[in-house]
């Protein structure tokens, strides 16, 4: 009886450490990041750079895990480089490229990359997920599932 209770701990206990644990939602590697809608690619360039546009060899991004369920999104052309949230005050608020670190530039994917369509939330989604606005790139409450992550290579 013992023996059983001590399991039934140890058992509980996995399952607790494997609920607390984030589940990586897209492996390492260059995608395409397409918004559903449209089919047109995330890019980025200048304070103001978050948009979409045509997909093309310039708008393929590197998804990096950074353990606790995070990614970092960079420029596979300039590799310390990754989209944050600009440091441009207006609403709603927009994404650039900046050096890694520089600006909050950690997001989650909510979803599975391999099961459709994914949010792409700051950090854990308490600050919005990224959202079009016309051909804009923006960080809103309204996010949700709008992109579809398409590996290349």
């Amino acid at each position: 009886m013992r023996i059983r209770s001590i399991l039934s701990l140890a058992v509980s206990a996995v399952a607790a450490v494997a609920l607390a644990t984030p589940a990586q939602a897209a492996d390492d590697g260059s995608y395409l990041i397409r918004d559903a809608r449209t089919g047109a690619c995330l890019a980025g360039e200048g304070l103001l750079g978050g948009h979409i546009e045509l997909c093309s060899p310039d708008t393929v991004w590197g998804i990096r895990n950074q353990g606790d369920g995070l990614v970092r999104i960079v420029e596979p052309q300039a590799e310390g480089r990754c989209l944050a949230l600009s440091p441009l005050r207006i609403y709603p608020p927009v994404v650039w490229v900046d050096e890694c670190g520089n600006s909050p530039d950690l997001w989650s994917i909510q979803g599975r990359e391999y099961e459709g369509r994914v949010a792409i939330a700051l950090d854990r989604g308490e600050f919005g997920s990224l959202a079009t606005q016309g051909s804009r790139v923006v960080v809103t409450h309204d996010g949700g599932p709008q992109w579809v992550l398409e590996r290349v290579g």
